[in-house]
């Protein structure tokens, strides 16, 4: 069986927008002060209009990423209301997978028919799965989706995905912002599988995959799991292990232009509001 190729980079994606998250921050309190000690409008209208564009954006991707993290919270409310009421000891087998791949003490098991398997817990997660799961696949499969998901808790992937999603909000006012927080989830999906593909094969894990798509979603879990296309996720994943690497994902040449285009009306509206604060009592930069 060949090698996966290793996990594609966007580091530099997600060093930079960070840094234009905090950037943006810093102008709106600015931007605040400048209004403050001024007075609205300021002396030129440019100078009002790029000031106000800055506060603006800046309340925009506030706005989203509250949501975001409103999202974040409800969806942690539903599993620990589902956890203490249905939760339930795992069975033998499931206890002796768990326990081979290291994951005993990790391991929540909770009754249901719904089929599912899920890596909750930003600090110190854990693996959640149903007993549905133990009836809808196989040993072999069971052993392979405990090793995708074990991947997901080995690398904090619940903390590092709302990080991303968070960023990825406040930028809501940028077209390739969306499909940057999409592309990170599959990101973290492809990783997962080549790491379980690795140690239970690619057949077997891509045939859980296939059975569990094939079932309804779990409306326990809705709250729980971010928004993403499902489907194409799914043919992703599923192309990374019959070929040996997922199909190349590329935003659309319109969300590049119209990010680019938003980018360049920004760009003027945050000089000239970092300039502007350098005539305020005191200054501020």
């Amino acid at each position: 069986m060949s090698k996966f190729p290793g996990r594609p980079s966007a580091t530099w994606c997600w060093v930079l927008l960070p840094l234009v998250v905090m950037v943006h921050l810093t102008l709106a309190v600015l931007a605040v002060a400048e209004f403050a000690a001024m007075g609205w409008p300021l002396p030129t209208w440019f100078d009002t209009g790029a000031v106000t564009l800055v506060l603006a954006t800046a309340a925009a991707g506030l706005a989203a990423s509250a949501v975001v993290a409103v999202r974040a919270v409800a969806g942690s409310r539903a599993l620990q209301t589902l956890i203490p009421a249905a939760q339930r000891p795992a069975p033998a087998f499931l206890q002796n997978e768990a326990a081979a791949l290291g994951l005993a003490t990790r391991l929540d098991v909770v009754a249901g028919a719904d089929a599912f398997a899920i890596t909750y817990g930003l600090i110190r997660p854990r693996i959640l799965v149903s007993t549905g799961l133990a009836a809808a696949l196989a040993p072999a499969e069971i052993r392979a989706v405990l090793a995708h998901e074990r991947e997901h808790l080995r690398h904090r992937d619940p903390l590092r995905l709302l990080a991303a999603r968070l960023a990825a909000a406040w930028g809501c006012y940028l077209p390739v912002a969306g499909w940057l927080a999409r592309r990170a989830a599959l990101r973290h999906e492809l990783a997962a599988d080549r790491a379980a593909a690795g140690s239970a094969g690619r057949g077997v894990l891509a045939a859980a995959l296939l059975k569990l798509a094939a079932m309804p979603a779990s409306p326990a879990l809705a709250a729980a799991s971010p928004a993403g296309d499902g489907r194409r996720s799914l043919e992703a994943r599923i192309t990374q292990l019959e070929a040996g690497r997922p199909l190349r994902q590329r935003p659309a040449v319109t969300r590049l232009l119209a990010s680019g285009g938003t980018l360049a009306v920004l760009a003027p509206a945050f000089l000239c509001c970092a300039a502007m604060s350098q005539v305020l009592p005191g200054g501020m930069l």
